[in-house]
């Protein structure tokens, strides 16, 4: 057995979209587990881009735009690739798809979620300040209120859309029982997972399985959910911690 293969037989349940499970199913097979795909959504561009590539143009003059996923950033860019005004984002993935563009970003010290980059300096004194919030159909509102509370003139452009992929129940049945453990990247995902089940003796296996999730807001929607386990968080919301809480619980 290789020295990296710190997984090795671990069979490990991913949810994500396919377009960007590729390079977390690669880490995880070089640890020696199988990675076992169950893409639980695909993302795609919002019906009428034209609308939201005006929406992005008519707030190029914002005092700042707000990127809440590496996926708000991917559609943006295609949708207006010019100069952006300052950048804030709200985890470490989402920042490191805009520095890849080369674009300089602001974020939380370590809180990456959206209480954390609400809490940075920069964005208490926000009375007469506008924002864009660049986001997906139907994402959190808690930025938008909180920015509004505090006197701002905030803008929610949904760039990209999420569109839940049809699976037969036995078929999810199948794989969630093959599961050793589960990487869920979402309160949607785990939701469709439950719902998917609800009519199958495998929900409770799946309310069985560890699990690793990319937030505590994720940790207390899956308690709502019935898991019997408390999920894993990692230090961020990156590949690499995610696997690196799998190796911590498999050596436990």
């Amino acid at each position: 057995m290789s020295a990296d293969a710190t997984l090795q037989g671990v069979r490990v349940l991913v949810t994500r979209p396919a377009a960007q499970a590729a390079s977390l199913t690669r880490l995880l097979e070089s640890r020696g587990a199988q990675a076992l795909p169950l893409p639980l959504q695909t993302i795609e561009a919002v019906r009428q881009p034209a609308a939201a590539a005006r929406a992005l143009e008519q707030a190029a003059a914002a005092d700042a735009w707000i990127f809440t996923s590496a996926n708000a950033v991917q559609f943006a860019q295609r949708l207006m690739p010019g100069d952006w005004p300052p950048l804030f984002a709200v985890g470490s993935a989402t920042a490191a798809a805009l520095l890849a563009q080369g674009r300089d970003v602001d974020l939380p010290d370590g809180a990456y979620s959206s209480e954390g980059l609400l809490a940075l300096p920069a964005l208490q004194s926000v009375q007469g300040r506008r924002y864009a919030i660049v986001t997906g159909e139907g994402g959190r509102e808690l930025l938008a209120s909180a920015l509004r509370a505090r006197g701002a003139q905030v803008d929610v452009i949904a760039v990209y859309r999420r569109i839940a992929l049809p699976y037969a129940p036995a078929m999810v049945a199948q794989v969630v029982g093959d599961a050793d453990a589960a990487i869920v990247t979402s309160g949607e995902a785990l939701t469709r997972l439950v719902d998917l089940l609800s009519e199958t003796p495998a929900r409770a296996t799946l309310q069985r399985l560890p699990l690793v999730v990319p937030s505590q807001r994720v940790v207390e929607h899956a308690r709502q959910l019935g898991f019997r386990t408390t999920p894993m968080v990692p230090d961020q919301v990156a590949d690499s911690a995610f696997v690196q809480c799998l190796e911590q619980w498999h050596r436990s």
